[in-house]
């Protein structure tokens, strides 16, 4: 009896294991906008088969390189006076699409997405960092940012249906005029 039960114990636990296989490419979450430039950031508007318009006039911003030290202890560490150890920075945006549309929509900024071959944007949708109605073209948005995204998606839909639109911003970027 003891031996029958522990034979198809470990057949479950074996068969419950899974045994991989798929494609091979990642679940997990997509990666930000390393901070590259692209041939297309020309300060153009193109349209994707699928009607998604993409403003690619977004500037780049300088990313500053990576602080390497020799310090082996704590008690080593130099701080600038006025360093702030606080992560997270408080960023404002102003939206002006009415020159687009004044039709009433939704505007959602994500910190995760990749750029597609055809320039427009693909957003993680589990990365947005914050959204906000869109009244007569206008939007204002106010929302914490790591001091490390220096690139956000902002994405727009339009409740008429009219084709939507999104960009690349950066963290110094305070206004998006279209």
């Amino acid at each position: 009896m003891k031996y029958p039960f522990i034979t198809l114990t470990l057949a479950g636990l074996l068969t419950a294991c899974g045994g991989g296989g798929g494609d091979a490419t990642s679940s997990g979450p997509t990666g930000t906008d390393s901070g590259t430039a692209s041939s297309s950031d020309t300060g153009t508007t193109s349209t994707t088969p699928l009607g998604m318009m993409t403003d690619t006039s977004g500037a780049d911003v300088a990313i500053p390189p990576t602080v390497l030290s020799s310090a082996t202890n704590m008690s080593e560490m130099v701080v600038p006076s006025g360093f702030s150890y606080n992560p997270v920075d408080s960023q404002n945006v102003s939206i002006d699409i009415s020159g687009y549309s004044t039709s009433q929509g939704y505007i959602s900024i994500y910190g995760g997405f990749t750029q597609n071959d055809d320039g427009t944007y693909s957003a993680d949708y589990n990365s947005r960092i914050t959204s906000a109605d869109v009244e007569n073209g206008l939007a204002s948005l106010t929302y914490p940012l790591a001091d490390s995204q220096y690139y956000m998606l902002a994405e727009v839909y339009f409740y008429d249906g009219t084709t939507p639109i999104q960009t690349r911003i950066n963290n110094e970027q305070s206004s998006w005029v279209w």
